[in-house]
C-alpha cells in the first residue's frame, strides 16, 4: 500500500492534459496524416527510414525497380551537409554589436576590432573541434535524409554524448500561430533493467495496476521493453521538461531551460502557416517518382518477358521437336526451317514509348535532387562553365530551405553548444547582449557567391571591355578585400595591410638610395674620394662613403 501511494506521487504533473502518454497519443492524430504521407515518399525512395510499421525490426521492406530516389536523396542530403556544416570551417561568426564596437573604438585605439575577432575567431574554432569530436556530422547527414523525405525531423544536443535524432515516426510537436513550438514529446524504448532500482519497482507496481504483471515463472518476460516518454513544455521564456515511464516520473529527470539555450530543435523544411508539421521534398516530386517507379517495373517486367525464349513446331510436320529439344551443338537431325519458329512478344513499340517516358522522368528528377546527369545536356560541346551555371541556378532555388533550416537548426544548436561549453568553462562566458552568433553558410554563403560572381563580372570588364584603362580607377586593395570576403576566405595574415605596403615602400627606397650611392663610388674611384676626402668635413665625407664613416 505504502509503494502504490508512492507511484501515485510520483505519477506525471497534473497539467491539465494527463501523463506523457496520452498527451502524445492525442498529439498523434495530428501527426498521422503526416506521418502517412512521409511512409509513401519513403516507399519510393529509402524505404528503411520511415517503414509502414514505424518500427521495421521484423519488416520486410520493398525493393524497388528504381534507384534515382535513393540516389538524390543522398546527393542532397550531402550537399546540405557540406553547406550546413563544412568541413575545417565554423559554419558560423560571432558578431559584435556595432554600437559597442564603435564605442570601444573611440575610448581604446583603432586595433580594438582586430584583437576581437582573434579572440572570437579562437572560440570559434573550439566550437568546431567539438563538434567535431562528438561526430554530430553522421547526426545531421541522417536528420537531413529525414528532413528530404519527411521534412521534419527532431534534434537533442546531448551535453554527453553529442548530437542525437529523432524521426518523425518517433516525436510530436504542437506549434502555435507564428509556428513557434509549445510543446515537444517524444517516445523511446528502453528496458527496464536500465532504469533504477526504486523507480522500476514504482513501474512494475503501475504496470500491475494496469494488468501487465508478467508472469514470475518467465524470467525473460520480467525484462520487458517499456515506452519511455520526454515530454517538454513552454511558459513564457521556459521550457519545462520531465521524463516518465508507465506514468511514474524518472528520478533527476525534471528540469528547465531557457528558450535560447534548449537543447531541442524540432526541425522543418518547408514550413506551412498554421501546421505544427513541414512538408518535405521528395513530397513535391512524388508524382514523378510513384510515376518512374510503375514504369520502371513495366520495363523491367517487359523486358524479362522478352528475354524468356520458347521455341514453336508446327504439329503436323515432319520436325521432331524432342530431336531438336536434345540435339547438341553441330548435331544434324531430319526437319524443314519453315516449320520452326521462336514466340515474340512482339511490343518492342511500346516498350520504346515507355522507355523514352522513363529517361525523360530520370532526367527531371536528377536535376530537381541537384545530380549533375540531370544538369548536363546531351551535346558535342557541354562547357564546364555551362555545367556550373546550371548548378549556381539550382543551389539558389533552395534558398528557402536553408533559411529555414538555420533559423529552426543551426543558430539554437551552436547557442546550445556554446551553452554547454561555457557551463563546463570550455569557453569563457561572453557578455550578454554583446556577441552574438550570425550563420554564415546555407542562404548567406548563396548570397557570397552571387557577390562573387557580379565582382569578378566587374573587374572582367575593367580588363576588357575598357582595353585595361578602367583598372586606374580601381583601389585594388579594397577589391581583394571584397573579392575574399565574398569567397569566404579570411585575409588576416594573407593579404599585405596599407602600413606593410608602406613600410616595403620605404625599405625599397632606401635600398634604391644606398645602391645608387656604392655606383657612384665605384664610378668615381678611389682617388677621387681620396682627393675630397682631403677637403671634405667628417659629415660630409660620411655622407659621401654612404654612411660608413
Amino acid at each position: 500500500m505504502v509503494v502504490l501511494l508512492v507511484a501515485l506521487a510520483s505519477m506525471s504533473p497534473d497539467n491539465g492534459k494527463g501523463t506523457a502518454a496520452q498527451r502524445y497519443e492525442v498529439l498523434s492524430t495530428d501527426r498521422e496524416p503526416f506521418l502517412q504521407r512521409a511512409k509513401d515518399c519513403a516507399r519510393v525512395t529509402i524505404p528503411y527510414l520511415i517503414p509502414e510499421d514505424d518500427i521495421g525490426h521484423n519488416e520486410t521492406l520493398p525493393s524497388l525497380y528504381q534507384s534515382v530516389g535513393a540516389n538524390g536523396v543522398t546527393n542532397l542530403a550531402s550537399k546540405l551537409l557540406m553547406t550546413m556544416l563544412p568541413p575545417n570551417e565554423p559554419c558560423f561568426r560571432l558578431r559584435v554589436n556595432n554600437m559597442v564596437m564603435e564605442k570601444e573604438e573611440e575610448e581604446l585605439d583603432k586595433e580594438f576590432k582586430t584583437q576581437i575577432d582573434k579572440g572570437l575567431s579562437r572560440i570559434e574554432q573550439s566550437v568546431l573541434a567539438d563538434i567535431e569530436e562528438k561526430g554530430d556530422r553522421s547526426v545531421v547527414f541522417e536528420g537531413n535524409q529525414h528532413l528530404i523525405v519527411s521534412g521534419n525531423g527532431l534534434y537533442y544536443d546531448d551535453p554527453e554524448k553529442g548530437l542525437r535524432f529523432f524521426p518523425l515516426s518517433r516525436f510530436v510537436v504542437d506549434r502555435d500561430p507564428s509556428g513557434t513550438p509549445v510543446e515537444i514529446i517524444t517516445k523511446e524504448t528502453i528496458s527496464l533493467d536500465a532504469i533504477d532500482r526504486e523507480t522500476k519497482e514504482l513501474i512494475m507496481t503501475a504496470m500491475t495496476a494496469e494488468g501487465e504483471q508478467e508472469q514470475e515463472t518467465d524470467a525473460r518476460k520480467r525484462e520487458k521493453d517499456v515506452d519511455l516518454y520526454t515530454h517538454l513544455t513552454r511558459e513564457g521564456d521556459t521550457w519545462h521538461i520531465y521524463q516518465e515511464v508507465k506514468g511514474v516520473v524518472l528520478d533527476g529527470s525534471e528540469g528547465t531551460y531557457k528558450v535560447e539555450t534548449c537543447p531541442w530543435f524540432p526541425v522543418r523544411m518547408y514550413s506551412i502557416a498554421g501546421e505544427s508539421y513541414g512538408r518535405s521534398f521528395v513530397e513535391l516530386q512524388l508524382g514523378d517518382l510513384n510515376a518512374l517507379e510503375s514504369l520502371k517495373q513495366a520495363l523491367v517486367e517487359g523486358a524479362a518477358i522478352a528475354a524468356f525464349h520458347i521455341g514453336l513446331v508446327n504439329p503436323n510436320g515432319i520436325t521432331s521437336a524432342r530431336a531438336i529439344a536434345e540435339a547438341r551443338n553441330g548435331d544434324f537431325i531430319e526437319g524443314r526451317v519453315e516449320e520452326v519458329g521462336f514466340l515474340q512478344a512482339q511490343k518492342s513499340g511500346d516498350m520504346n514509348v515507355v522507355a523514352s517516358e522513363v529517361q525523360q522522368l530520370e532526367v527531371a528528377l536528377k536535376t530537381s535532387f541537384l545530380m549533375m546527369d540531370g544538369v548536363r545536356r546531351d551535346g558535342e560541346r557541354v562547357t564546364a562553365e555551362e555545367i556550373r551555371t546550371i548548378a549556381r541556378e539550382l543551389e539558389a532555388g533552395l534558398g528557402g530551405v536553408y533559411t529555414l533550416v538555420s533559423q529552426e537548426f543551426q543558430l539554437p544548436y551552436i547557442r546550445s553548444r556554446m551553452a554547454h561549453m561555457t557551463k563546463e568553462k570550455r569557453l569563457p562566458r561572453l557578455p550578454k547582449g554583446t556577441v552574438s552568433p550570425t550563420v554564415v553558410t546555407g542562404f548567406e554563403a548563396l548570397g557570397r557567391g552571387n557577390d562573387k560572381q557580379k565582382l569578378l563580372e566587374f573587374l572582367n570588364f575593367l580588363m576588357q571591355g575598357t582595353g585595361g584603362a578602367g583598372m586606374q580607377y580601381l583601389n585594388m586593395g579594397d577589391a581583394i578585400q571584397r573579392l575574399a570576403s565574398a569567397m569566404g576566405i579570411p585575409t588576416e595574415g594573407l593579404v599585405k595591410t596599407q602600413e606593410d605596403i608602406q613600410k616595403e615602400q620605404e625599405q625599397a627606397q632606401q635600398m634604391q638610395a644606398q645602391a645608387g650611392e656604392q655606383a657612384m663610388i665605384e664610378k668615381l674611384g678611389p682617388e677621387v674620394i681620396r682627393q675630397m676626402g682631403a677637403k671634405a668635413s667628417p659629415e660630409q665625407l660620411s655622407q659621401l662613403m654612404g654612411g660608413g664613416m
